[in-house]
């Protein structure tokens, strides 16, 4: 059953994250990285997704050091632009030690280093910083926003990513798609996907902008890219 987890930092902080098992305890592994929204129902449902598809799922909440265990339904116009502000005072190093964290704990837990990345939107820029890391096996980035500011430094060591993305993201405009989509095809194991038709966050389980068959085919294209660099 999935539950709440306490991670501790190595200065000896702690914070909670969500983990939902798999039918194997030794399954592969994915951090699950939330949106600007902290561990909500949306971030459930997606852990709780993965996990019946075979993965060990934990769901760390980045803004604990700010505001710990919140959670905010986008939906809301006060809530959506808390959770941007909270965004915009992440220290996203910090927050990247705080994913190192997660990892290396969901790796002690399953006993293996099997472990992958995945994350949306704010957390779509995340999981591809921790690829740059290079820890994990490989990432999964559905409409990361600002990844143009960073993506085309990223080393050769860089670990295999896949984006999602929107064709309607404003925060995503063409220009920055041309150079995501550049970077995909220059880099090896890297894939890139534009959802024609679809705007931010049309994966988020019943959002505003959730396309059901859109989903339906990046969950699959993501299911087939973790399997084949997390089940070898």
């Amino acid at each position: 059953m999935p539950s709440m987890v306490s991670l501790k930092t190595p200065d000896n902080q702690s914070f909670q994250a969500y983990f939902a098992p798999a039918q194997s305890a030794d399954a592969p592994g994915i951090v699950l990285i939330q949106e600007i929204f902290g561990i909500n129902d949306s971030m459930r449902t997606l852990a709780s997704e993965w996990s019946t598809k075979g993965f060990n799922v934990v769901v760390p909440d980045l803004f604990w050091r700010q505001e710990p265990g919140v959670v905010l339904e986008p939906r809301k116009e006060a809530e959506f632009a808390h959770g941007v502000e909270l965004m915009q005072a992440v220290d996203q190093d910090v927050a990247a030690q705080d994913l190192e964290v997660t990892r290396a704990w969901l790796a002690e837990k399953i006993g293996h280093d099997r472990v992958g990345a995945m994350g949306y939107c704010f957390g779509g820029r995340m999981v591809v910083k921790m690829a740059a890391d290079n820890r994990i096996r490989c990432a999964v980035s559905f409409y990361g926003v600002g990844l143009e500011q960073f993506v085309p430094d990223l080393g050769a060591d860089t670990a295999p990513t896949q984006l999602h993305i929107a064709e309607l993201d404003d925060y995503v405009p063409a220009d920055v798609r041309k150079t995501l989509l550049d970077q995909a095809e220059q880099r090896q194991h890297w894939e890139a996907y534009v959802y024609p038709g679809c705007d931010h966050a049309f994966a988020r389980p019943n959002g505003e902008h959730w396309d059901k068959a859109a989903a339906q085919k990046a969950n699959a294209r993501a299911q087939e890219y973790l399997s084949r660099f997390l089940t070898k």
